[in-house]
C-alpha cells in the first residue's frame, strides 16, 4: 500500500496524542523520537516496516492511517478555519494589519479545542508576526512565548527555529541582550538537525552573531561568522544571504580586517539593491557609511556618506533624521571639522521613535565625541555617561567599558577597531 505524506503523519500525530502518548513512547526501542517527529510532519515516508510497527503501537492499521478521507462537517470546519486565514494574509498584503489581527485572532478562538492543529499553529504564528507590525512588544513576546511551549513547536525543528528566532530578534530590538543571545542559541541548537541550506539553520546563526556581536561577546563572533558564511554559501542571492554577509561583516571587522569587512558590506548591497526591502536597505547604507568613516579610504567614506543623504531624502521620519546627523557628525569629525561635528550632533534626537536601546546609546556616544572635538568637556563628560548608562541598560556590557575607557583616555584609541562603528543588520 502506497503511503501518503503529509496525510500518515498527521494521523499518526492525532491518534498518538488522543492516546496519551510521547513521541518517545511511540519510537519504542527501534526508532528514536525526531524520526518519529519527522513522520509526523510529514518530512520522512515509512518504509513498510516501520509503518507497521508504528501502527501496531497505536492499535489501528497502515491502512487506517493512510485514509485521507475526512468526515464532512470536518472538511467543512477546516475549510471554512482556511479561508479566514487567506483573507487575514491579504489584509497583512495590503497593510492592514489591525484588520489582520481581528481576522487572525477569529481563526485562532475558533481553530481552539478542534484536531485542526496545523491552521490553529499557524494562525498563531501569523497574529504574533502582526502583533509585531502593530508594535505591540509585549503582546508579540506572550504569544511568541506562548508558541515556543506548544507541544507541535517542540516536536518540529523548523517550527521551533522560526519562533525562537522571532524572539531573538525581539529581545535584541528591545535592548534585552543576554536574552536574545539565549533565544538565538536555543534556534541554533534545534537546527542543527535540519539539513544543510535549510535557510532556518542560517538565520539561526545570523541571529546568533548578531545578538552576540551587540552584546560584547566578539571573542566568538569570528567562530561564528565563518559558520554563518558555509551556511549562506548554498543559498540563493535575497535578503537572507546578504544580511549573512552583513553580519559576517561585522565580525570581521572586529578581529581587525576592515578592508574584508568593507568587501563583504559591499557584497551585500549589491545582493540587497534589488529587493523590497527599504528599511533593510536604509540601514545597509548606514552601517557601510559607519564602518567606511571608521576605517575606510576617505574618498569611499564620503561617496557613501552622500549615498546616506540620498537615502533619507526617501524617508523621513525622526529616526531617520537623527540617523542622518549621526553619520553626518561622524563624517565631519572624519574631516576633522569640530563645528561642522557640533552642528550635526545638535540635530541627534536619542530619544526618536523607532531607535533601538543600543542605537540611543550609540547616537549619544556620537554626540560626545562632538562636543569633544568642540572642546566642551563638562557637555562631552554627560554625554559619554549617558552613552555607557544605555549600553548598560540593554547589555551591552562590553561597549559600555569601551566607553567608560574613551571617556577616561581624554580621546579614542587610534589603534584596534571602533566597535561603535559596527551596525548589525
Amino acid at each position: 500500500m502506497t503511503i501518503e505524506q503529509p496525510a500518515f503523519g498527521k494521523r499518526v500525530r492525532e491518534i498518538r496524542r488522543a492516546q496519551g502518548l510521547s513521541q518517545g513512547d511511540l519510537a519504542g526501542d527501534d526508532l528514536s523520537p525526531s524520526y518519529v517527529s519527522l513522520v509526523e510532519n510529514g518530512r520522512r515516508i515509512p518504509g513498510a516496516k516501520i509503518a507497521r510497527s508504528i501502527a501496531e503501537r497505536l492499535g489501528t492499521t497502515v491502512e487506517a492511517l493512510s485514509t485521507t478521507d475526512q468526515p464532512a462537517d470536518r472538511l467543512t470546519q477546516r475549510l471554512g478555519l482556511v479561508g479566514q486565514l487567506v483573507a487575514a494574509r491579504a489584509s497583512q498584503l495590503a497593510g492592514d494589519w489591525p484588520a489582520a489581527r481581528r481576522q487572525l485572532e477569529a481563526v485562532v478562538a475558533q481553530a481552539d479545542g478542534t484536531d485542526h492543529d496545523e491552521v490553529h499553529w499557524e494562525a498563531r504564528w501569523e497574529l504574533a508576526t502582526v502583533l509585531g507590525r502593530l508594535d505591540a512588544p509585549a503582546h508579540h513576546e506572550a504569544a511568541l512565548r506562548e508558541l515556543l511551549d506548544d507541544p507541535v513547536t517542540r516536536s518540529a525543528p523548523v517550527l521551533h527555529a522560526r519562533v525562537a528566532i522571532e524572539l531573538a530578534h525581539l529581545l535584541r530590538a528591545a535592548g534585552r541582550l543576554s536574552e536574545a543571545v539565549r533565544s538565538a542559541e536555543d534556534a541554533v541548537r534545534v537546527t542543527a538537525e535540519l539539513e544543510a541550506g535549510r535557510p532556518e539553520r542560517a538565520q539561526a546563526r545570523m541571529a546568533l552573531l548578531c545578538a552576540s556581536v551587540d552584546s560584547g561577546e566578539w571573542s566568538r563572533a569570528d567562530e561564528l561568522g565563518a559558520q554563518l558564511r558555509a551556511e549562506v554559501a548554498p543559498l540563493p542571492a535575497g535578503e537572507l544571504r546578504a544580511g549573512a554577509l552583513w553580519a559576517a561583516a561585522g565580525a570581521q571587522y572586529l578581529r581587525g580586517d576592515a578592508a574584508g569587512a568593507l568587501e563583504l558590506l559591499a557584497e551585500a548591497d549589491a545582493l540587497i539593491a534589488s529587493t523590497d526591502g527599504m528599511r533593510l536597505r536604509l540601514r545597509l547604507v548606514r552601517a557601510r557609511t559607519l564602518l567606511a568613516l571608521a576605517a575606510g579610504p576617505m574618498a569611499e567614506a564620503d561617496a557613501l556618506l552622500e549615498r546616506s543623504r540620498q537615502a533619507a531624502a526617501l524617508v523621513d521620519t525622526p529616526s531617520v533624521r537623527s540617523w542622518l546627523a549621526l553619520v553626518e557628525t561622524a563624517g565631519a569629525l572624519r574631516h576633522d571639522d569640530p563645528e561642522a561635528a557640533a552642528a550635526h550632533a545638535a540635530a541627534i534626537d536619542p530619544e526618536a521613535a523607532e531607535l533601538s536601546p543600543l542605537d540611543r546609546a550609540r547616537a549619544l556616544l556620537h554626540v560626545a565625541r562632538a562636543h569633544r572635538a568642540g572642546h566642551r568637556p563638562a557637555e562631552a563628560e554627560e554625554s559619554f555617561k549617558a552613552a555607557a548608562a544605555g549600553y548598560e541598560r540593554a547589555g551591552a556590557f562590553r561597549l559600555a567599558l569601551e566607553t567608560w575607557r574613551e571617556l577616561s583616555a581624554g580621546a579614542r584609541a587610534a589603534e584596534g577597531p571602533d566597535p561603535h562603528a559596527v551596525l548589525m543588520p
